[in-house]
Formats: C-alpha cells, structure tokens, sequence
C-alpha cells in the first residue's frame, strides 16, 4: 500500500484487525511525504479494501494485490 506518511499507523492498525502479517514500511522512494506499507493479507479481507483503504487515509491511499503463497488461516 502507498499511503501519506501521517497515516501509516492508521492504515497499519486497519491491517491488524483484518488478520494481516505487515511485513515492513518504508519511505516512498518517488514521494518523501509518502510511505510504502507491505502486508499479507488473506483473500476474504481484500473483498471491499480499496473502500476502507480510501476511508483510512482519507482517499488518498492506494494498493496492489499480488498473490504470493497459499496458506491456511485461522478464523
């Protein structure tokens, strides 16, 4: 996700209650006043995301969905 740097707490307290394994933050290369916020999400908590991305960072986040593994998760 590629978030303003204000919001990168928001957005990474989103992701702890939808099962998410954050997995690093870092400073936009191309933006300072940006951060980069990778995470591993399950599929059913991507359903809807980009809404609740917009709603935490005030419609000014984005993110790229990329599957990486298949794993089983707890409910």
């Amino acid at each position: 996700m590629v978030v303003p740097a204000a919001f990168v707490g928001s957005v990474m307290s989103d992701q702890s209650g939808r099962r998410a394994r954050v997995t690093g933050s870092e400073p936009d290369p191309e933006d300072d006043e940006r951060a980069v916020v990778r995470a591993q999400l399950p599929d059913a908590e991507l359903l809807g995301y980009a809404a609740a991305l917009r709603g935490v960072s005030h419609g000014t986040g984005s993110f790229v969905r990329r599957p990486t593994a298949f794993e089983p998760v707890t409910s």
